[in-house]
Protein backbone atom coordinates (compact mmCIF):
# COMPACT_ATOMS: atom_id res chain seq x y z
CA UNK A 1 0.00 0.00 0.00
CA UNK A 2 1.27 3.48 -0.87
CA UNK A 3 1.39 5.99 1.93
CA UNK A 4 1.97 9.75 1.82
CA UNK A 5 2.21 11.85 4.98
CA UNK A 6 1.95 15.63 5.27
CA UNK A 7 1.94 17.71 8.45
CA UNK A 8 -0.52 20.61 8.59
CA UNK A 9 -1.59 23.18 11.16
CA UNK A 10 -4.93 22.38 12.81
CA UNK A 11 -6.55 25.55 11.40
CA UNK A 12 -5.56 24.46 7.88
CA UNK A 13 -6.81 20.88 8.22
CA UNK A 14 -10.13 21.33 6.38
CA UNK A 15 -8.69 23.30 3.41
CA UNK A 16 -5.82 20.78 3.09
CA UNK A 17 -8.26 17.88 3.31
CA UNK A 18 -10.38 19.42 0.53
CA UNK A 19 -7.33 20.10 -1.65
CA UNK A 20 -6.41 16.44 -1.26
CA UNK A 21 -9.92 15.36 -2.24
CA UNK A 22 -10.21 17.85 -5.09
CA UNK A 23 -8.85 15.42 -7.67
CA UNK A 24 -12.15 13.59 -7.23
CA UNK A 25 -14.39 16.59 -6.50
CA UNK A 26 -13.11 18.88 -9.26
CA UNK A 27 -13.99 22.14 -7.48
CA UNK A 28 -12.73 25.64 -8.28
CA UNK A 29 -10.69 27.59 -5.72
CA UNK A 30 -13.81 29.60 -4.79
CA UNK A 31 -15.90 26.43 -4.40
CA UNK A 32 -13.17 24.94 -2.17
CA UNK A 33 -13.26 28.06 0.02
CA UNK A 34 -17.05 27.82 0.33
CA UNK A 35 -16.95 24.07 1.01
CA UNK A 36 -14.36 24.55 3.78
CA UNK A 37 -16.73 27.06 5.37
CA UNK A 38 -19.74 24.75 5.01
CA UNK A 39 -17.79 21.83 6.51
CA UNK A 40 -16.81 23.97 9.52
CA UNK A 41 -20.44 25.06 9.88
CA UNK A 42 -21.62 21.45 9.68
CA UNK A 43 -19.09 20.28 12.27
CA UNK A 44 -19.97 23.12 14.68
CA UNK A 45 -23.74 23.06 14.02
CA UNK A 46 -25.90 23.39 17.10
CA UNK A 47 -29.35 22.03 16.35
CA UNK A 48 -32.24 23.86 17.98
CA UNK A 49 -35.02 21.73 19.48
CA UNK A 50 -37.81 20.90 17.01
CA UNK A 51 -35.77 22.04 14.00
CA UNK A 52 -33.87 20.22 11.28
CA UNK A 53 -30.13 20.52 10.60
CA UNK A 54 -29.57 22.90 7.71
CA UNK A 55 -26.03 24.18 7.09
CA UNK A 56 -27.43 26.52 4.43
CA UNK A 57 -30.00 28.16 6.69
CA UNK A 58 -30.59 31.90 6.37
CA UNK A 59 -28.20 32.77 9.23
CA UNK A 60 -25.34 30.82 7.68
CA UNK A 61 -26.12 32.19 4.21
CA UNK A 62 -26.01 35.73 5.56
CA UNK A 63 -22.68 35.06 7.29
CA UNK A 64 -21.24 33.57 4.08
CA UNK A 65 -22.35 36.48 1.89
CA UNK A 66 -20.89 38.99 4.36
CA UNK A 67 -17.60 37.23 5.09
CA UNK A 68 -16.79 35.47 1.81
CA UNK A 69 -18.20 38.16 -0.46
CA UNK A 70 -20.40 35.75 -2.39
CA UNK A 71 -23.64 37.21 -3.69
CA UNK A 72 -26.93 35.59 -2.67
CA UNK A 73 -27.56 34.45 -6.25
CA UNK A 74 -24.10 32.88 -6.63
CA UNK A 75 -24.40 31.21 -3.23
CA UNK A 76 -27.68 29.64 -4.35
CA UNK A 77 -25.98 28.41 -7.54
CA UNK A 78 -23.09 26.92 -5.58
CA UNK A 79 -25.44 25.15 -3.18
CA UNK A 80 -27.50 23.76 -6.06
CA UNK A 81 -24.32 22.52 -7.76
CA UNK A 82 -23.07 20.93 -4.51
CA UNK A 83 -26.39 19.11 -4.14
CA UNK A 84 -26.20 17.81 -7.73
CA UNK A 85 -22.64 16.54 -7.13
CA UNK A 86 -23.65 14.84 -3.87
CA UNK A 87 -21.41 17.12 -1.80
CA UNK A 88 -24.39 18.46 0.10
CA UNK A 89 -27.12 16.01 1.04
CA UNK A 90 -30.77 16.81 1.61
CA UNK A 91 -32.40 15.02 4.50
CA UNK A 92 -35.88 13.57 4.69
CA UNK A 93 -37.33 16.91 5.80
CA UNK A 94 -37.71 19.69 3.22
CA UNK A 95 -35.44 22.13 5.06
CA UNK A 96 -32.73 19.62 6.03
CA UNK A 97 -29.31 19.95 4.39
CA UNK A 98 -25.86 18.80 5.53
CA UNK A 99 -22.42 18.05 4.15
CA UNK A 100 -21.88 14.54 2.80
CA UNK A 101 -20.34 12.54 5.67
CA UNK A 102 -17.47 11.42 3.41
CA UNK A 103 -16.30 15.06 3.40
CA UNK A 104 -16.31 15.52 7.17
CA UNK A 105 -12.74 14.96 8.34
CA UNK A 106 -12.54 12.45 11.19
CA UNK A 107 -9.53 13.31 13.33
CA UNK A 108 -8.21 10.53 15.54
CA UNK A 109 -5.48 11.68 17.88
CA UNK A 110 -3.09 13.78 15.84
CA UNK A 111 -4.07 12.56 12.39
CA UNK A 112 -6.68 12.30 9.76
CA UNK A 113 -6.40 9.11 7.79
CA UNK A 114 -7.97 8.98 4.37
CA UNK A 115 -8.46 6.00 2.11
CA UNK A 116 -9.16 6.64 -1.54
CA UNK A 117 -10.27 3.78 -3.72
CA UNK A 118 -10.15 4.20 -7.48
CA UNK A 119 -12.05 1.41 -9.19
CA UNK A 120 -10.81 0.48 -12.62
CA UNK A 121 -13.65 0.05 -15.09
CA UNK A 122 -13.63 -3.19 -17.08
CA UNK A 123 -12.78 -2.82 -20.75
CA UNK A 124 -15.80 -2.37 -22.98
CA UNK A 125 -15.64 -5.22 -25.48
Amino acid sequence: MNKLVKSVDRDQLIPEFLHTMNGILGLTARELELMATLIRMDMEYVKEPNTNKNVANRYNRKWITEHLGITKDNLSRYIKSFKEKGILKAGPAEDELCVNKALIPMVIGDRLQLTIILKIKPDDI
